[in-house]
């Protein structure tokens, strides 16, 4: 009997696999644009894997694609994985000082600034919405000019803002599981304190609370008074 196939994953699955898969091009620009990225995050495995593999592509690009200058994503690889570097070294003085900063942080925003409107500093919009596309349009510009750099750039961008806007889904979803947790527990003390509490008329209230003994109370005064004699 032939065994029936295993579905393969779901749409959603790839989804999440590919949001995954999105972290690493978006730590390019993450490394540069924003200053304060956590320790953890900033694995310097991870960083020379990224920028090794962005740097051999560029110099694989380099024979006979000079109209693409491969040499500027070079450049980018190299500054890119030096400022990671940087940054790992900054994150692990502070911890040295005691300084509290989560060790998965993915950064600030260079454009959250105080003149922006309320809306772009909420929810991390400046950092979900500004950064990708000013990087994109930073790529695009670059475009006629540097064709390997400004086509990372844009990628990345694109990479970036899925990236994001998937850490602020799963943060709100464990949000969202916390107050609905805080409402059911809510709900669930007050029905044990309703069905705990006597109700009808004319009913005894409960017994004080005490340690019992086991002595029947004629027992307890045959004992009364042979202490008095």
């Amino acid at each position: 009997m032939a065994r029936e196939p295993k579905p393969g994953p779901t749409f959603m699955q790839q989804y999440a696999m590919a949001q995954a898969f999105m972290k690493f091009p978006a730590l390019t620009l993450m490394v540069i644009l924003r200053r304060d990225l956590g320790y953890r995050l900033l694995n310097p495995l991870v960083l020379i894997a990224v920028f090794g593999v962005l740097a051999v592509v560029a110099i694989l690009a380099m024979p006979g694609n000079e109209a693409a200058r491969p040499v500027d994503l070079l450049i980018f690889a190299g500054l890119g994985f030096l400022s990671g570097i940087a940054q790992r070294i900054r994150r692990w003085l502070e911890m040295e000082r005691n300084v509290r900063q989560h060790s998965y942080y993915i950064g600030s925003s260079p454009f959250n600034q105080r003149w922006l409107p309320e809306f772009f500093r909420r929810h991390r919009r400046s950092a979900r919405l500004l950064d990708p596309l000013v990087c994109a349009a930073i790529g695009l510009a670059l475009l006629p000019f540097s064709r390997a750099l400004a086509l990372w750039l844009i990628f990345s961008a694109f990479c970036l803002r899925a990236y994001e806007d998937g850490i602020f889904n799963r943060e709100r979803t464990q949000e969202l599981d916390i107050s609905d947790g805080l409402i059911e527990s809510k709900i669930q003390g007050d029905n044990v304190e309703h069905f705990s509490e006597p109700t009808g008329p004319g009913q005894n209230p409960p017994a004080e609370a005490g340690v019992p003994t086991g002595i029947a109370d004629d027992i307890h005064e045959h004992v009364k008074r042979r202490k008095k004699k």
